[in-house]
This record gives structure tokens, C-alpha cells and sequence, in this order.
């Protein structure tokens, strides 16, 4: 469950050079940014946990009045050391956004953030609501239970017995433990401990396949997808620390008490413009999800692609989120 785009691709040639923040408990987080210097600022906060920046959310803004800025969350992307779980939480990664935009002198900026990106968009608004003018939020995932255990529930009929048997019975099962919210398992005296898991290279191999096959439209249950070992990616160091990431945050509850979501949202001040676009065919993070952030940010502009999956390249959300985008920097202005 990557909640990202392109599971294990991390890294983007086509954004800026960009550069480096100042070293904070071990870690150098990477940003860049482009656009109009004079526009809107717009941090877009990327997927995962594990994943980065990407280039398709700034082509959102192509020709607008907007500023963006990208952050590569800690261990992630170009920022370093890569996968590194010390001091990597999801209070951490909001300091971290806090330092950014005090070191740019913006005294506020809005926030567009997809699938896990949306959950730390929308903890950032709740802990720094004079500081946001605006939310744009795709396929978002909340870090409930219910949320992992959708996702994961075609996990044991996609890996059938050909999987279980070329990953291992103990990291099969220690894997679809990690996402029914029982991390408990994992931790020392278990068979399969998350250390051994989140540095297992056929783990890592095997949950970005998975997670491909259920980002596209109903996911596994729709495409009858299956084990493949031939089709898995290859083992990097960059798919590895991804998932190691990943892992990381999946035991710790997606930085959230008991595994469950932060109560409430957001107060965001008067003016602020927010958006919520999501597919209804989306398996991998839950539609209805979306439908109840929609419903608790006053005067949310919320749209349901119809066929649509998680991807944000799939070729009906692809559009809705360019004419979403547009739509709301017009409100922002």
C-alpha cells in the first residue's frame, strides 16, 4: 500500500535541481520549486510513505500564477540518508514543512497533497491553520483500520500458494499483518521481526507489485490480477528504501494514536478554497474516505471520477485533477 503512483520510481529527473535544508537529527530534507516566482505559493506534498516528488502535480499548474514547491519527505526521494527511519515520524515531516516555509519567508501557502500526502496536508493544516490558505487533496487516506484492511483483503487470493511459497510462508503472513493493524506481531519474539521485513528485497519486490495491481481501476478484485514472479521489479536500493519507509510507518500506526485518524478538521480561515477529487473504482485508498473529508471541510468542491482508479496518470482522473487544479487556484486568487 504505497498510496503513491509509481511504487519504487522515486526518483524524478525532470524536476529542478533544487537543494537541501539544513541538517536537522541526521537528516537533509531535498525541495525544489518552479513556476511563476511571483504566484501563489503551493507546496505539493508527495505520497507513500516512501515515496517523492513527482512531476505530474506540477504540470497541474502549468501556466497559473502559482509558485509551487515539492518536498521530499525524510528517507524518501533525493533527501538523505535514504531510508533512514530514525527520527522520521509524521511530526517530524511537518517540522520539517514549518522550516521550509519559514526559510522562504511565506507567511502562508496552500497545500496539494495525494493519497498519504493528503493525511500529512491535512495534520500540517490542523497544527498550522492561520499558515494555509487552501487544501487540494487527491485520493486521500486517512490512517484508520479499516482504511489498511480494505487495502490489504486481496493480498493472500493475489499472492495465491505459487507467492506464499516464493516469498515465504512467515513473510507472507508477517506482511499481511502489518496492514490488519497488528504491528504487535513484529516487533522482537515474533517469527518475523519488522526489522527482517522492512530490509527483506523480495518483500519489497512483492509489495510494489502489489501495489501496482491494486492501483488500477477495482484493483485485484477487478483485473483478477496474480503472482507473477517474472513481472516483479527489480531490487534497488531505492525501491528497498522505500519500503523500508513504508513499513516503518505502517507498524507506528501512519503516525497516528492506536492507528487511528486525528479528530476532526481542520479550521481553516475564511476564504480558504479546498478541493477534494478521488476515483469511485479507487482500491487502494478507500472512496468513501474522500466523501466524508468532502463533507467536513466547509465548502469543499468535491468530484468522483467515475471508472477512475489511484493513479493520478490514469486517463480519467489524470484530466479532473488538471481541470480541479485549475478551478481551485482561480478560487485561491
Amino acid at each position: 500500500m504505497s498510496f503513491s503512483d509509481d511504487p519504487g520510481q522515486t526518483l524524478v529527473p525532470a524536476l529542478p535541481q533544487g537543494d537541501w535544508l539544513a541538517p536537522a537529527e541526521g537528516h537533509r530534507v531535498w525541495w525544489c520549486e518552479g513556476g511563476d516566482p511571483q504566484g501563489l505559493p503551493v507546496l505539493i506534498v508527495h505520497g507513500g510513505p516512501g515515496g517523492a516528488s513527482r512531476l505530474e502535480p506540477t504540470q497541474w499548474f502549468d501556466g497559473l500564477p502559482v509558485r509551487w514547491i515539492a518536498i521530499d519527505q525524510r528517507g524518501c526521494g533525493r533527501s538523505l540518508p535514504l531510508g533512514e527511519t530514525a527520527h522520521n515520524d509524521l511530526g517530524t515531516l511537518l517540522d520539517d514543512m514549518e522550516r521550509l516555509r519559514a526559510g522562504l519567508g511565506l507567511p502562508c501557502w496552500a497545500l496539494a497533497g495525494g493519497s498519504w500526502g493528503a493525511r500529512v496536508a491535512l495534520t500540517y493544516a490542523l497544527r498550522q491553520p492561520q499558515r494555509v490558505r487552501g487544501l487540494l487533496l487527491r485520493s486521500p487516506f486517512l490512517a484508520t483500520a479499516a482504511e489498511t484492511r480494505r487495502y490489504v483483503a486481496a493480498w493472500p487470493r493475489w499472492l495465491g500458494a505459487a507467492g506464499r511459497r516464493w516469498l515465504g510462508p512467515a513473510a507472507a503472513d508477517a506482511f499481511f499483518a502489518l496492514y490488519q493493524s497488528e504491528p504487535a506481531l513484529l516487533h522482537d519474539g515474533s517469527v518475523f521481526t519488522l526489522d527482517r521485513l522492512g530490509a527483506d528485497e523480495h518483500v519489497a519486490r512483492v509489495w510494489s507489485a502489489y501495489d501496482a495491481a491494486q492501483s488500477v481501476p477495482g484493483g485485484v478484485l477487478a483485473s483478477q490480477a496474480g503472482f507473477d514472479p517474472a513481472a516483479l521489479p527489480e531490487s534497488t536500493p531505492r525501491l528497498l528504501a522505500s519500503w523500508r519507509i513504508h513499513a516503518h510507518y505502517a507498524a507506528a500506526g501512519w503516525g497516528a494514536v492506536g492507528g487511528q485518524a486525528p479528530a476532526g478538521m481542520p479550521a481553516l480561515h475564511a476564504g480558504s478554497a479546498v478541493s477534494v477529487v478521488w476515483g469511485a473504482a479507487d482500491a487502494t485508498c478507500d472512496p468513501a474516505v474522500a466523501r466524508v473529508i468532502a463533507a467536513s471541510l466547509p465548502g469543499a468542491r468535491a468530484q468522483e471520477v467515475l471508472g477512475a482508479g489511484h493513479r493520478m496518470s490514469d486517463p480519467l482522473l489524470a484530466p479532473a485533477l488538471r481541470a480541479a487544479a485549475r478551478e481551485w487556484v482561480a478560487r485561491l486568487a
